[in-house]
């Protein structure tokens, strides 16, 4: 009997709840329109501020060591190894550019009067330097996912919902550094006696398979001195990035028509650039230097993202966006021929606005 009391007592409760919710929280109130739909599209343009390029110089000296049996390039020619190994500690495999490398008298020691073929390998004017390059503004473009997982009162007319938002984003970078440069570099001339040997008119270029002219493979002098140069240097990254993100979010209503969304996730970003370059470095009456070098990377980054948008009913479907997203995924480095390019993507403050669709 007291059991039976018990259940009737509990199922009365229960039914007098549900009126009483039914009567605080009328179900035609309930149905929000910027809330009840469970999935929603978004088509975003995005405004990327803060995305920074930095270039950095540290230029190989390819003149090789004082021993036989090394290739040897120079700013204003080469020295190396022929098909015969360099037989007899000389080379064919040889080439110069200017006529103002040979004399047919020098000098200097260890020569004393005898001929000698110069060679010449400079430094940058951009070693030890940091250049950089800042886009103001990177557009790109955003397409998100929403799906409503849950929902809760927070007044008698107003729901807030979570669930999970996924995005893809893409991104073209063009980030480019150029300047003129003026200063002191390092320059290293090696001197080849070429004994009876007299070179072909410049610019002239032997073979690795072909014989010619035979000189010396290893300089019979080699000097370390420091000139004054002057020179440009041009610096260039072009690439897309792709992002992926997914994580949850809450959504606040503020009026009949207006709600705001907070978010967050985690993800990757596929970098896929080339970094390129061109250089000059002038020694006067010495030597003029022209490099270029390009090479393409790919790269995937982890990253985070915080999300807030600002959600204005156009109809029952459509809706007008409004957003902010911070977003971190740290750098992408690219090498080639000592110069290097390192994008970095650990501050990117977004402004995004488009449309939205809930179904």
């Amino acid at each position: 009997m007291r059991n039976t009391l018990w259940f009737g007592a509990v199922g009365l409760a229960c039914v007098g709840g549900d009126a009483l919710a039914q009567e605080r929280f009328p179900v035609e109130e309930m149905n929000d329109a910027m809330l009840k739909r469970r999935n929603r599209f978004s088509l975003k343009a995005t405004f990327n501020f803060g995305i920074k390029t930095e270039f950095t110089s540290a230029t190989p000296n390819n003149s090789g060591a004082l021993v036989p049996g090394v290739n040897r390039t120079y700013d204003d020619g080469f020295v190396k190894v022929d098909i015969s190994g360099n037989a007899g500690g000389t080379t064919w495999n040889w080439g110069y550019d200017t006529a103002g490398q040979f004399t047919a008298a020098d000098p200097a020691a260890p020569f004393l009067g005898a001929s000698s073929l110069a060679f010449h390998s400079v430094s940058s004017l951009a070693d030890g330097q940091t250049r950089g390059s800042r886009d103001k503004m990177t557009p790109g473009f955003e397409l998100v996912y929403e799906e409503v997982l849950g929902r809760w009162h927070m007044s008698e007319k107003r729901r807030a919902n979570i669930g999970v938002l996924v995005s893809f984003g893409y991104m073209r970078l063009g980030q480019q550094d150029s300047g003129s440069l003026a200063g002191i570099v390092g320059l290293t001339t090696d001197k080849y006696a070429t004994g009876a040997v007299l070179p072909p008119l410049a610019p002239y270029a032997g073979s690795f398979g072909t014989a010619g002219p035979l000189i010396p493979d290893v300089p019979a002098d080699r000097a370390l001195t420091a000139v004054a140069a002057t020179g440009t240097v041009n610096n260039k990254l072009e690439g897309s990035l792709y992002g992926f993100n997914i994580g949850p979010f809450i959504e606040l209503p503020l009026h009949d028509k207006v709600s705001l969304t907070l978010g967050g996730g985690l993800g990757v970003v596929y970098a896929s650039t080339t970094y390129s370059f061109t250089e000059t470095v002038v020694v006067p009456a010495v030597v003029t230097a022209t490099r270029s070098g390009r090479v393409s990377a790919d790269d995937w980054l982890f990253t985070a993202v915080a999300k807030a948008n600002l959600y204005v009913a156009l109809s029952e479907a459509w809706s007008w966006e409004l957003g902010l997203a911070y977003q971190y995924a740290g750098s992408s480095r690219s090498s080639v021929q000592g110069k290097s390019s390192n994008v970095k993507l650990d501050g990117i403050m977004s402004v995004n606005t488009g449309l939205n669709y809930a179904f």
